[in-house]
């Protein structure tokens, strides 16, 4: 991950808020602007008074929360044909929204190391009635017990994933077994989900 360079960084706005989090501290906008309301907001719990202070805080806070990722089947459009922003900044974060949530995940991984996002995907695209249908969310959200695609295998209880399961069961990433890599596909199901299938490199 890096900065973006001088001409591909859509006229220095690619940390701009709602992407980044660039405009959001002290004097940054005028009244009456969605930037400077967030401002107004924020200034009653973290300190605004410089965007590097007010990321830090931020980021910091964001290390403290269990937050969940849904993407749908159909979230593999690209946006400037689909219904996402393809404003220059967004389209710096990926062509469609799963590549965006994606390289997100990624980063969260990076800026917080040792973390594993969790996520899911369900069959449609990007529809909210869809994703609360979804059985990740029943399970995450509702606290039923119920695992988000059945019940963890007994090789996820052994600490890896054997061939052909999930390696998000549990939801929480259980690395496949050795031999094993996290492959991505329908493999016989309506929606793309993760499965352990043999590294054939």
């Amino acid at each position: 991950f890096s900065v973006p360079s001088s001409g591909q960084d859509c006229d220095a706005g690619w940390d701009k808020y709602i992407i980044g989090l660039d405009g959001l501290h002290d004097n940054a906008s005028s009244e009456g602007h969605l930037r400077h309301d967030i401002n107004q907001y924020l200034q009653k719990s973290i300190d605004t008074t410089s965007s590097s202070t007010l990321s830090k805080e931020v980021r910091d806070r964001w290390a403290t929360k269990d937050i969940r990722f849904l993407f749908g089947s159909g979230d593999t459009r690209h946006c400037t044909t689909s219904m996402c922003s393809d404003l220059c900044e967004a389209m710096l974060t990926g062509k469609s929204r799963l590549q965006r949530g994606l390289n997100f995940m990624g980063y969260l991984e990076h800026l917080f190391p040792g973390s594993q996002p969790v996520w899911g995907i369900f069959n449609g695209g990007h529809q909210a009635v869809l994703c609360y249908e979804s059985h990740h969310f029943a399970a995450w959200a509702l606290e039923d017990g119920d695992e988000a695609d059945g019940e963890a295998n007994d090789d996820q209880e052994r600490g890896c994933t054997a061939e052909d399961g999930d390696p998000y069961a549990s939801g929480a990433l259980v690395e496949c077994c050795g031999g094993l890599v996290k492959t991505l596909g329908l493999h016989g199901k309506e929606s793309f989900h993760y499965v352990c299938k043999p590294d054939s490199l």
